[in-house]
Order: structure tokens, then sequence, then C-alpha cells
């Protein structure tokens, strides 16, 4: 997605509207802390997984995992908002 869809100018535009949080849930064991923070906001450990909040960052607006969107697909998420 961060190679592909992210670039397309659709979703670059939509994130102009946004704040990106980026939650590092593999790899070294430091990282398990932002797991099991997932787990328990969202109900999974999904890689990847996306999230849009509202901005109180209580009410989720949009989530999904998986990279198989095309770039008009996630524009079309992140118009939820």
């Amino acid at each position: 997605m961060e190679r592909g869809p992210f670039l397309s100018k659709a979703v670059q535009k939509e994130f102009g509207n946004l704040v990106e949080i980026a939650l590092y849930t593999d790899g070294p064991e430091e990282n398990r802390k932002n797991r099991d923070f997932q787990k328990e906001r969202f109900g999974t450990i999904a890689l990847p997984y996306y999230a849009l909040l509202d901005p109180t960052g209580e009410k989720v607006l949009w989530q999904g995992g998986g990279g198989n969107y095309t770039a008009e697909q996630f524009a079309a998420h992140l118009r939820v908002q």
C-alpha cells in the first residue's frame, strides 16, 4: 500500500485532510505494547491494518485490514470523515 495506492493523487488528496499515525506492532519486543493496544482497541492484530478515527480519537469511522485496496477504494474509505 505504501508503495502503490498511498502514492496516488486521490489518496494523497485525502491524506491532506488527516493526521497519519503509524503504529508498529510487529518485530522487536518493544512493539508488544502497540500490538496489545491494537488488539484491545480494534479487536485484531492483523497486518497491515488501517483505522480512521474522528478528531477526538474516540469514534472509529472506518477500519480494515489487508493491503488489497485499489487507490480509488482506499480514497473512498478516507472520505467517510
